[in-house]
């Protein structure tokens, strides 16, 4: 992973258990008959999280393949992973 803070796993580890509060919040809602605007509001707050971390783990790979680059990697290799994840992370916004 990347050097910076928000992307150490911890952080990315703790923006995940509060993606699954919030998973199990919306459950609960729906389990108690919430009103659905009220769940609505809740699944797309879940969602923008979601598309955060993703966002977030799209600049680590960024960081990552710069970095390998700069220490004698293969650039066109780096280069192959880093496309592959930007075509995944196309594919959710």
């Amino acid at each position: 992973m990347s050097h910076l803070k928000e992307h150490q796993t911890k952080n990315l580890i703790t923006r995940m258990n509060r993606i699954e509060g919030q998973l199990s919040g919306i459950k609960k809602m729906i389990i108690e008959d919430k009103a659905y605007d009220e769940v609505i509001i809740q699944i797309n707050s879940t969602r923008s999280a979601l598309q955060k971390l993703s966002q977030i783990l799209l600049e680590a790979q960024a960081d990552h393949s710069l970095i390998h680059v700069s220490e004698g990697y293969d650039l066109e290799d780096e280069m192959k992973k880093l496309r592959k994840v930007i075509t995944q992370y196309n594919k959710i916004n």
